[in-house]
């Protein structure tokens, strides 16, 4: 990327393609001159562009508007975009999310598509601007989307406020992000009023920041600067740099000069029009001026190529309009130097770890156990499981002739399984092992499962062996546990019982079945080496018989696994209500009775008070931490380990 724009060759592909869906809008805002009718591209054109763009390897699609939810078919055009692989953030004004399409964004991957939703402060100024009621239909389609997520059992999906800081709002903005907080927003991007050049359109003068309110408002952000700088991985964030913050004074000021790092549009960016035509900045903010060819005319790539892009990137080389948007900056490729110096911190960072792993580990306490959720898939029809079957049925949906256990790998190496969500990467697995070992931080136990089946992974061997090889290195834990209904198991993991590290395998009866539990510790137990353990477990129900039990032909135990050895155990399940867990309750102290054995709890099933803090954190399949595992939405999670690292949320957590 640096040498495209040191020499003006399109050597790189963008970083992201961007589409305009509509220009249209149900709203008239105060001050936008950017929306109108204008003639649109056909569903299967756009499906192009995006299939254009998934074959050319760019990362990034970018749908914008206009509304985009004007569009009746914008459902099914996020929902390609995310079938081809991309991250999806749509930015929408919110009103017109009814509860049918909230259904229909919960069937598509949370962690795939992220909505910015345009709230102009509170209730108040955002009306001012957006016309009176416009506040309650935001809010009311953006929970709409949270119901529909929570109904469908998704994770929290990330959705953000887009909030201009204007002269109507700016005396009670920070109260406002308290109030967008409040409300359950992931965070805010705050935007100015735009302008082209130096007018400022007669539409958006009541709201400019004239210079009567420049001290307010240098004040005001510097304080939202520091709230950026001082704000942690998760909550609620801004997601503004501080430095853009600080210049804001400066931009109504107009005293502001053309930002210090480089301008990457034409490089970082390929953005196309409603209407089909390649647009971008022509040096002046005004991107409908920088038209340089049409999709209906040049492939995606004939149109980064093109003579006319190229003549396009030269103003943009030579623009001294001064701009307070970052969102055309890359800081990573900006200089020669500051790549040698990137590459520098690297090094240095990596002989920072080495030389730490060289310090004994430190455990963390008795009965410590770290679970990563290698998945949140799970093919099991068990009622009791917590994951959602849409998600099995959404992974399986090129499966036409019914899945066999006995093809998944088949299904795999030919494409007929899409494993682009609901997956933890052996990257961030990576990354998790190197973090403990470089704090030198290792737990009694690392567990794979929390609600998926750990097995159906397409890297699940690569997985354990890194963390068997770890372990056997007195590293991160002294023991694996993996929780599996054993109906996927390939001879390469039935193998890994021979691995010299300490190993225990919970084979769940409820979700594969007896048949399928005692054929998988059949096999589990030809060729273990005595440091492996091999478990048996059945919930506690009515309809559970003592024969069923003992058939298995092992020790029976009563309550959550946690001694050594071959055993079978039985556990109390759990219920979403009281009388749920009453009727749990029952079950597991009638089967105690019937099997002789000591219950494992009271029939006092009132919830009781936390004793201590939990040490079984888990780690979600996309990385969030939390120490709750009833929290199955991820609403509250306390760290994250692909902006950050897991010790980080553990340090923050346990500070003593």
């Amino acid at each position: 990327m640096y040498l495209s724009r040191r020499l003006n060759r399109s050597l790189a592909p963008p970083d992201r393609v961007s589409l305009n869906v509509t220009l249209r809008c149900n709203l008239k805002c105060t001050m936008c001159t950017t929306c109108y009718d204008a003639p649109e591209l056909s569903l299967p054109e756009i499906k192009g562009i995006i299939d254009q763009t998934a074959d050319w390897g760019v990362e990034v699609f970018n749908p914008l508007g206009g509304e985009p939810f004007m569009r009746g078919d914008i459902e099914e055009i996020l929902s390609y975009a995310v079938q081809r692989g991309f991250y999806v953030t749509v930015t929408t004004n919110g009103t017109l999310i009814t509860e049918k399409r909230a259904k229909a964004i919960a069937a598509i991957p949370p962690d795939r598509l992220h909505f910015n939703i345009s709230l102009d402060g509170d209730a108040e100024s955002n009306d001012e601007i957006r016309s009176a009621g416009m506040w309650e239909r935001a809010i009311a389609g953006y929970r709409r989307i949270r119901e529909a997520d929570a109904l469908a059992g998704n994770a929290r999906r990330k959705i953000l406020a887009n909030t201009i800081l204007h002269a109507r709002n700016a005396d009670r903005f920070l109260q406002i992000l308290d109030e967008q907080a409040s409300l359950g927003f992931d965070g805010v991007q705050v935007l100015n009023l735009f302008r082209q050049g130096s007018d400022v359109p007669a539409e958006a003068s009541a709201l400019w920041f004239h210079p009567d309110k420049l001290d307010a408002l240098k004040n005001l952000s510097e304080q939202l600067a520091r709230r950026a700088e001082s704000q942690g991985v998760v909550g609620y964030r801004i997601q503004n740099a501080p430095g853009s913050l600080r210049r804001i004074p400066e931009y109504y000021r107009d005293d502001l000069k053309p930002l210090d790092a480089p301008c990457w549009a034409g490089w970082k960016e390929l953005y196309i029009n409603a209407d089909g035509q390649a647009i971008m900045c022509d040096g002046q903010l005004d991107f409908l001026k920088g038209g340089f060819g049409s999709v209906r005319e040049q492939t995606l790539k004939e149109l980064w190529s093109s003579p006319a892009l190229r003549e396009r990137r030269e103003v943009v080389r030579q623009c001294s309009t001064p701009c307070v948007q970052d969102c055309y900056l890359r800081g990573e490729s900006d200089s020669a130097t500051s790549l040698v110096a990137d590459a520098s911190r690297l090094i240095g960072q990596r002989v920072r770890g080495r030389v730490q792993q060289l310090r004994p580990p430190v455990a963390v306490t008795e009965d410590a156990c770290l679970r990563l959720e290698l998945t949140d898939v799970c093919p099991c029809d068990d009622p009791a499981c917590t994951t959602p079957k849409h998600r099995w049925d959404w992974l399986t949906r090129e499966i036409t002739e019914g899945v066999k256990a006995s093809d998944w790998t088949r299904y795999r190496d030919t494409g007929r399984v899409d494993f682009g969500r609901g997956f933890m990467g052996l990257d961030v697995v990576r990354s998790v092992v190197n973090d403990l070992r470089a704090q030198r931080l290792r737990f009694t136990s690392i567990a794979v499962r929390w609600r998926g089946e750990p097995t159906l992974h397409p890297e699940i061997q690569p997985i354990l062996e890194l963390l068997l090889d770890a372990i056997s290195k007195g590293a991160v834990a002294e023991r694996l546990v993996i929780e599996t209904d054993g109906r996927f198991l390939t001879e390469g993991l039935v193998g890994l019982t021979s691995h010299p590290a300490q190993q225990t395998w919970r084979l769940d009866a409820d979700r594969g079945g007896l048949g399928s539990v005692k054929s998988a510790r059949q096999r589990l137990s030809q060729g273990r080496h005595p440091g492996v353990d091999i478990q048996t477990v059945f919930v506690a129900r009515d309809d559970l018989e003592v024969e069923t039990i003992a058939s298995v032909g092992l020790p029976v135990m009563m309550g959550e696994p946690t001694e050594r050895g071959d055993a079978v155990w039985v556990r109390r399940g759990s219920g979403d209500h009281y009388q749920a867990d009453q009727a749990a309750t029952a079950a597991v102290l009638d089967l105690a009775a019937r099997l002789g054995l000591p219950a494992p709890i009271t029939t006092d099933n009132r919830p009781q008070p936390l004793i201590g803090q939990s040490l079984k954190p888990t780690i979600s399949w996309d990385g969030k931490v939390t120490f709750d595992e009833q929290d199955t939405q991820l609403a509250v999670p306390v760290g994250d380990v692909v902006h950050s690292t897991f010790t980080e949320a553990w340090a923050a957590r346990y500070k003593s």
